[in-house]
């Protein structure tokens, strides 16, 4: 007899391998646009706050916004963090700030009130 095609029960056994790996695979990349975010808000925050001891250094003095650096060209435009959640001291964390601000004495820049130190993807102990 010629056969063509597959059997049924061999494509049930596909599905089933298919499935197996796909549990093994996609935990793997869950935590891939959380990580890439933080590494994300880690640089921004770092840029920004290089351009502020920038500024600081050549006017005596600090500047108010990030609109100043901006304006001053101490940063080419202003940075926009991204959406979703970031690792905040090793916990995924939402993000429910739409930009990067100053903090209160203008010496670091923050992002809902945390500087970049505090964008981890390990826990702090």
């Amino acid at each position: 007899m010629n056969q063509r095609g597959f059997a049924t029960l061999e494509v049930i056994m596909m599905v089933v391998v298919i499935g197996i790996l796909a549990t093994i695979a996609v935990p793997r990349f869950t935590d891939v646009t959380t990580k890439a975010n933080t590494a994300k808000i880690q640089s921004d925050l770092t840029t920004i706050d290089t351009a502020i001891q920038m500024y600081y250094m050549e006017k005596g003095s600090y500047a108010t916004t990030i609109k100043a650096l901006v304006d001053e060209k101490y940063l080419m435009d202003e940075p926009t963090p991204p959406t979703g959640e970031a690792f905040i001291n090793g916990t995924a964390t939402k993000i429910s700030a739409t930009s990067y601000a100053l903090n209160d004495d203008k010496t670091r820049s923050t992002l809902d009130s945390k500087t970049s130190g505090e964008f981890s993807l390990k826990a702090k102990s």
